[in-house]
């Protein structure tokens, strides 16, 4: 055992009131811990890679809203266009007359 895993001994039976195996035990786990700690971090890589995600994801959006904003321009000239030949046909039936 290291030096360390002696101390945390002593201190789990001493301040626990635990029984050698169960002292043992609980080193071990938290040995284990400790061993495992580092398995669960965030890389370099996996951020480039998501962020890369989010970009194309952005792009895209930025691609679908101008598209929509064109066509939605397009239809609302379309629009105005069709209210004005009205209009203008409204007031040249009220002139002849």
């Amino acid at each position: 055992m290291q030096p360390l895993n002696i101390k945390l001994y002593d201190l789990a039976r001493a301040k626990l009131h635990l029984n050698d195996t169960d002292a043992m035990d609980f080193v071990s786990s938290i040995h284990e811990l400790q061993d495992h700690r580092f398995e669960n971090l965030v890389t370099k890589e996996y951020l480039d890679q998501k962020l890369f995600g989010i970009t194309e994801k952005i792009n895209k959006l930025e691609n679908s809203i101008s598209e929509f904003k064109a066509d939605n321009l397009k239809w609302m000239f379309i629009f105005w266009v069709g209210q004005m030949s009205v209009t203008i046909a409204v007031v040249m039936m009220l002139i002849k007359k």
